[in-house]
């Protein structure tokens, strides 16, 4: 992919972005309506948390002031997946049924940029926004400060994230455009990303050691929570590579079903 496929991918998903956000503003109410959904939604996990540690001896290694900024985190990031790469899966589905998918071959974009590209969903707010103010909130209760350094392996952490998604988003398209219809596979796909919403250090060492490089689900809050609590150890290194890792392999698998794809329309 040269700078130039990048920039205009970039241009297009900016495009996205403001043409999903007109879609929004269409309807506001309903929009209003779903944002505050959204928003108390968001609200019940850190609240189960609360009644945990609270009647139980909560989470060996964690307070629960820690255990909110690790809530905070996961709401941020949950929200904030919604955003990039909600509608990834739709659209897909929407143009191999339709038989449309052939006409992303003949663009000048690779298909892979231009799916991953159209997936903004502005309804992610909500989580974001929840997340944003918890993570603050419990920053305040723990009186913490974070380092230049320790932003800037939050922000990697993210970053390696967002390139761990959109591996697995990567791979549930191909199957889509294998097998035009994947059933209960999505869900399952769901169940086992629910992994990463604990901290790792519940799981036995080898399950811990697995969510930090094979299925590297640490890098969405664990890894960011350690970073900010200064914690932080070569962890994020491993789960970085697997997060790199898992991409590179998605593009291949993908790249090898495009020469098997057939068209699912008429």
């Amino acid at each position: 992919m040269t700078a130039e496929n990048v920039t205009g991918l970039l241009k297009l998903y900016i495009w996205n972005v403001r043409l999903g956000i007109s879609r929004s503003m269409a309807y506001r109410f309903d929009f209003v309506i779903g944002l505050i959904t959204s928003v108390l939604f968001s609200g019940t996990a850190p609240f189960l948390q609360y009644i945990f540690f609270t009647q139980t001896k909560g989470y060996p290694g964690w307070n629960l002031e820690q255990i909110l900024l690790f809530q905070g985190l996961l709401l941020l990031w949950l929200g904030l997946r919604q955003m990039l790469f909600g509608n990834v899966l739709d659209v897909a589905y929407g143009l191999v049924r339709k038989g449309d998918f052939d006409r992303l071959l003949v663009k000048p974009y690779p298909p892979l940029g231009v799916l991953l590209c159209s997936g903004f969903n502005l309804k992610g707010i909500g989580a974001t926004l929840s997340g944003c103010a918890l993570t603050a909130y419990a920053l305040y209760g723990l009186e913490l400060v974070p380092s230049v350094g320790q932003v800037a392996l939050f922000l990697f952490s993210l970053l390696c994230s967002i390139f761990f998604y959109m591996g697995v988003t990567t791979l549930l398209c191909t199957i889509v455009i294998m097998l035009v219809q994947i059933g209960r596979v999505e869900e399952l796909v769901e169940r086992v990303l629910g992994f990463g919403d604990y901290p790792i250090n519940i799981y036995p060492r080898m399950l811990k050691q697995l969510f930090l490089t094979v299925f590297p689900f640490a890098i969405w809050a664990y890894v960011p929570s350690q970073a900010l609590l200064d914690r932080m150890d070569s962890g994020i290194v491993t789960a970085a590579i697997g997060c790199f890792a898992v991409f590179g392999f998605s593009v291949w698998i993908w790249n090898r079903s495009l020469n098997k794809y057939t068209s699912a329309g008429g």
